[in-house]
């Protein structure tokens, strides 16, 4: 029988999610790939159409180097004001499954 793998997974902080009723972003660190990576999925905490609750397959590992991007391209962004701005454009949305 083969050894079981002990992630041990770490969940550091949840998000809730308003664009995506009945989930949470999960931040996790966890043991993979041979090395400790940053984790982010989507937790489902409200029953689905078959009742599933828990870890969706929306998700993605990042080495430290890509999460250290991935903070410094969102504190960029998030001082962007004019990326946040909704312009008098119509809207084009995205579709949603």
């Amino acid at each position: 029988m083969a050894e079981k793998h002990d992630y041990r997974s770490e969940v550091h902080e949840v998000i809730g999610t308003s664009c995506h009723m009945g989930q949470e972003l999960h931040m996790t660190t966890s043991n993979a790939y041979g090395t400790r990576v940053l984790n982010l999925r989507m937790n489902r905490i409200i029953p689905s159409k078959t009742g599933y609750t828990g870890y969706t397959k929306v998700g993605v590992f990042m080495l430290r180097s890509e999460a250290t991007q991935l903070r410094d391209a969102l504190i960029e962004l998030l001082s962007n004001d004019s990326a946040w701005d909704e312009g008098g454009e119509e809207w084009n949305e995205m579709e949603h499954d």
